[in-house]
Formats: structure tokens, sequence, C-alpha cells
């Protein structure tokens, strides 16, 4: 099969072009991205790999889609590592190419708009796998497995954490400042309620060596799917742990107002402080390759055999820095589309539609095949 990796060069792609590379199921791999001369470069060190199989570059501008479904006409799947807010241009453009399509998340919003083009892709008999990195993603896989232990779900509640990581924005400043600026949203009680940011602070554990994080809540996509998805739930939520310099940092750009999208006017050039901000912090240098793990706790309660019962699933991804030169926060996000996209490509997603990973993937077949990628999800029963 050929998967094109769009945007495969950037800082979460490049692990979604690793994997994709060294995947045996994959013949071609197109790295897709408005960067061509780093394109070229990353590709170049990936040959020097002995990938499974042929690697070639692109340039693409997704702003243009004529050239945009030109440029993936021949792949049979999109992997799709760009900015959230592209999702829904390239998932049109796939489904004039005729390729399946994943993505890393929609931040709730967008994930609600995505899910609309369901029976675009439907009848077409092509699947669109709607946020399949780390979380969401690998917390959607794990919150499915729960549910297939169970006889009835009633509550799924996911945390997240990390250690170490340098310092700065661990990924996209504009995706970070918008899930700590946009209000988020949990289910409780059967009912959407839409939360001040940074609320609900709670101090959590996580699994060795992250250890005891304080969390808040957080948009983030798995509540604009799972309430659907898990028949008879009544509470999702989702709390994450950001680094505490990081949580300061956004709290004094918040009260200087400067995430404002109000539009201001400055020496005759009209613009917002939000869009400044998120040009200015694009172009600062990013923290590199150090060493970092990242964590997340899924709890998946209700009943089992007409008793009450608790099923608890977590991951550490550490750092892959000798092989690959990647922090954690790459590796676990973009591990799971690369896998996600050789099932889809051999045909083994469960249906076709836009559909979010819990409804997507089986559960247990692609945690076997990341636990071969030291990406291993621990269950427990909590008694």
């Amino acid at each position: 099969m050929k998967v094109t990796a769009l945007g495969g060069c950037g800082a979460m792609g490049r692990a979604t072009s690793r994997e994709l590379a060294e995947n045996e199921a994959v013949d071609e791999l197109l790295i897709a991205d408005a960067d061509l001369e780093a394109a070229d470069a990353f590709a170049d060190e990936l040959r020097g790999d002995d990938p499974a199989g042929e690697i070639t570059t692109e340039r693409v501008d997704v702003t243009d889609q004529d050239a945009l479904v030109a440029a993936i006409a021949d792949s049979e799947v999109v992997a799709n590592a760009l900015p959230y807010a592209f999702n829904v241009d390239v998932m049109e453009a796939c489904l004039e190419a005729d390729c399946h399509y994943l993505d890393l998340g929609g931040l709730y919003h967008k994930t609600r708009e995505q899910l609309e083009l369901d029976e675009a892709f439907d009848e077409a008999g092509l699947t669109a796998v709607l946020g399949i990195g780390a979380s969401p993603g690998l917390t959607n896989v794990a919150a499915a497995r729960g549910a297939g232990r169970l006889d009835s779900v009633e509550e799924v509640h996911i945390r997240t954490g990390a250690k170490g990581g340098g310092e700065g924005f661990a990924y996209s400043a504009k995706t970070i400042l918008d899930e700590l600026t946009m209000e988020p949203v949990v289910y409780e009680d059967g009912e959407f309620e839409t939360l001040e940011p940074l609320s609900g602070r709670e101090t959590y554990e996580m699994p060795d060596p992250v250890g005891e994080v304080e969390g808040f809540h957080s948009i983030h996509s798995e509540l604009a799917t799972m309430p659907y998805a898990f028949e008879g739930v009544e509470t999702v939520d989702f709390r994450v742990a950001f680094s505490p310099d990081l949580v300061n940092i956004c709290e004094v750009l918040i009260g200087l107002n400067l995430t404002s999208e109000e539009p201001v006017e400055f020496e005759g050039v009209e613009t917002s402080p939000r869009e400044f901000l998120d040009w200015h912090l694009d172009r600062q240098p990013k923290p590199g390759a150090v060493e970092e793990w990242k964590s997340f706790r899924v709890d998946v309660h209700g009943t089992e055999d007409g008793e009450p019962a608790h099923y608890r699933y977590g991951v550490v991804v550490e750092s892959r820095l000798e092989d690959w030169g990647l922090k954690a926060t790459a590796v676990w996000t973009g591990v799971p589309m690369g896998v996600a996209a050789a099932v889809v490509g051999r045909g083994d997603a469960l249906e076709t539609g836009a559909k979010p990973p819990e409804e997507a993937l089986d559960s247990e077949s692609f945690a076997a095949e990341l636990a071969e990628r030291d990406i291993v999800i621990e269950e427990e029963r909590v008694e």
C-alpha cells in the first residue's frame, strides 16, 4: 500500500513517518509537507535506516485543495499530522481522491464537525479514524478495552501526565493554548456541561516514573465521541496535567489578555493579540529531543456479571533518543497513527465512515500491535 504522511516531517509527523517506514505493509511512503527541504532531508535520513518500502517526498500546500487532491490521488491512506484546523479540508480532499483518512484529533468542536462526514465516507467505502494519537487515540482504545470487559459502562475517567520533556511548549503552542483557554466539556449524569478553563484542579497519581501530578479539565476529543460510543454511560471526563512552568506561562498570557481574539489596531494594522501570539510562538525554538515520560490513566466503571466492576488502564511511553531522536510526546502521539494507518490500509478497520478509534479499531488486536512497539497498555481490575 502507499501511505501519505501529511505533515510527515513535523514534530508529531516524524514519529508517524518512522513507524510507516518500518512497517512491512507499506510499499511506499510519501512525506508531504509545505517545507520540501525539510521533507527531503528527513527522507534521506529514513532511507539510511533500511526502510521497508520506497520513500518519496512532495511539497504540498494544504490550502490548495486541487494540489492536495493531486498529491494524494494514488495513495490508499492519508495520515494527517497537520494542525487540527485543517482536518475537515484534508478529509474532503480524501473523499475526492478516494483515500482512507486518519488524524490526531480535533479538540472536541472540530471532531464534532468531522463526524458530519460519516455518511459520505461510508457511502464511498472509506474509513476515517478521528483522533488516533495518544489522547485522543490510545485513551479511546483503552476505554474500549474496558467497555469490552463489562456488561454495561457507567463512567469513564481519563487522566494524563508527564515527567521531564524540557522547557517550553511540548507540541503546537496554538493547540496547547486552545486546550488551556477554550471552555472544557464534560459529560455528567447523562448531560453535557461546559466549564471554566483551568477548572477542576485535581492531584492524582500516574504510573511510575511520572508519579503525582496536578491536572485540570481541558477541551478534548474524547468527550465528542465516548458518550455516544458507549451505550448507557453516564459520566465521561478528562483532565490533563502540563508542567507547572508551562501552566504558569499560559496563566500569565491569559491574565495579560494576550489570548484574546478581539480585533485591535496597531500602527495601521488590524490583528488580535491571539493571532500575533500564535505567530510569535510558532517562530520560537522548539524543545529538542530530551528525556521524557508521557502517561495516561483511564478508569472504566460499570457492571460485570451483575456486580459493580472497575477496570484501570495505564501507559508510560519514554523518549526514543538513540534510534529515532524523538521525545516521548512525539512517539506516543505519532506511532499509533502509523500503526492504525496500516490497519486501515489492510482493510482491517471495523467500520467504514468517519469514526473514533473506539468504533473503528479492534481494541485488543490494536493494543497487541502497539505492545510490539513498546507501547504497552497495562490492564488492572480494581477491587
